[in-house]
């Protein structure tokens, strides 16, 4: 039992983890429940949500949480991951217009990556091809997030994220990061949307 008049020193509290099923489970529900994929409520944000579900649930996937998640030095020193991870973790326990702030950039980020992202993709599958030989139409091999980064990856690094392009990357880290910042603000988990923030940035 501490004297009186003198304190204990007190002890951080533990980083609490991210719910990956529940987010999953979000996802799910604000794409039924928003009809994110009628383009007659989202019109050309319809196409960009689909892609921003596919995204966003394969590095949930990979990378579970981004605020704990741990990674090998080859991986660190090589691949964008975890410094975003890094940048999320910076503005975890922030409040308010500073996040508001990363997150306008983030979304502006996303948004500004979209057309190099979305062309890599076909329009429809080609006369004479199979169903199978696209991933998930509309996707094509190139803007797919790839789990196998070449010959000479250490074992241990191989079942990580990696980006077959610039574009590709670009496209996905935002979408990852947007996720983790509106959930932060407790806005909707695919809120595309711009948000005027207190200093008037938008």
């Amino acid at each position: 039992m501490p004297l009186t008049g003198t304190k204990t020193a007190s002890t951080p509290k533990p980083k609490r983890g991210v719910a990956y099923d529940a987010i999953i489970d979000q996802l799910d529900s604000e794409w039924a429940s928003l009809k994110q994929d009628n383009p007659e409520l989202h019109g050309d944000d319809a196409g960009l949500l689909a892609y921003f579900h596919s995204c966003t649930r394969s590095l949930l996937h990979d990378i579970r949480d981004p605020y704990t998640q741990t990674w090998p030095a080859e991986y660190e020193e090589a691949s964008r991951v975890p410094k975003l991870c890094a940048y999320l973790r910076s503005l975890q326990d922030q409040e308010g217009t500073p996040v508001k702030i990363a997150r306008e950039q983030m979304l502006q980020g996303l948004r500004t990556s979209w057309p190099a992202y979305r062309d890599l993709n076909p329009v429809e599958i080609p006369n004479g091809t199979s169903i199978l030989d696209q991933e998930c139409p509309p996707f094509s091999w190139e803007a797919l997030v790839s789990n196998w980064p070449g010959e000479t990856a250490q074992p241990h690094t191989q079942s990580l994220p990696h980006f077959s392009s610039k574009e590709v990357a670009d496209f996905n880290l935002a979408a990852f990061a947007l996720l983790f910042l509106n959930r932060q603000l407790r806005y909707y988990l695919t809120d595309l949307k711009p948000h005027p923030t207190d200093d008037g940035r938008s």
